[in-house]
């Protein structure tokens, strides 16, 4: 009866001892999940350097702000100015401001006839009159494309502004009076010159007009020419 007895209490004690190893191999499984090990990297993501996919995943607040560039206009300056031209310059600039940077007016212009404080647009072309010249009303206003288209042979850039350099053998009236010193009378004398004594052989030519003379002509030389025939 002793030895029955003490065969099942072995066989209890070997079961309990296995359940509590069963138990123990669980704990310690559960605890190794979320200690940080393998499971726990498997939601880290590494981003290497060269990996763009991190830059286009940015937020867009984070990414730096693009800087517009400032906006400017072209404008053509002739007349009785020192250095005529196109100049460009910032939008929502004042004629003034086109004005002082061509050189500033030369002695000869008339500034009572000229609103220098008018806005500039783009594409203009503005003009600064010379005392003598005959017409009431402001002059520097952008002329229009029709006064500035000119002939068919090539005198008129693209956009209606007159040619620079002139040639002086098929230059309109109103394109010869964008050159400094000309001025509507003397550009007509220059048209009427040609057309009753034949074409102008040179640039320097042109001081055969009555009131064309070496200062003027000093003033426009590098603005005319005389193509070949």
């Amino acid at each position: 009866m002793i030895a029955v007895g003490s065969r099942k209490f072995l066989a209890t004690l070997v079961s309990v001892l296995a359940a509590v190893a069963v138990l123990g191999v669980a704990a310690w499984m559960l605890m190794g999940s979320n200690d940080g090990g393998p499971q726990a990297d498997a939601d880290v993501r590494i981003i290497s350097p060269g990996d763009v996919s991190g830059v286009a995943d940015a937020p867009a607040s984070s990414l730096p702000a693009a800087t517009p560039a400032p906006a400017e206009i072209a404008v053509y300056l002739t007349g009785e100015v020192v250095n005529p031209g196109v100049y460009q310059v910032p939008a929502g600039q004042r004629l003034i401001d086109v004005v002082n940077l061509a050189g500033g007016p030369t002695e000869n212009a008339d500034l009572n006839r000229v609103n220098l404080a008018a806005y500039v647009s783009d594409a203009g072309h503005y003009r600064i009159p010379t005392a003598d010249e005959s017409g009431d009303g402001v002059v520097a206003t952008a002329l229009s494309t029709e006064v500035l288209a000119g002939s068919d042979d090539g005198q008129s850039a693209p956009g209606g502004a007159c040619a620079v350099p002139l040639d002086i053998n098929t230059a309109t009236v109103e394109c010869l009076d964008t050159l400094p010193g000309i001025g509507s009378v003397r550009a007509q004398s220059i048209v009427t010159y040609r057309e009753q004594t034949g074409p102008f052989v040179t640039p320097d030519g042109i001081t055969a007009v009555s009131g064309i003379g070496d200062g003027i002509y000093g003033r426009i030389a590098g603005m005319i020419t005389v193509a070949s025939r």
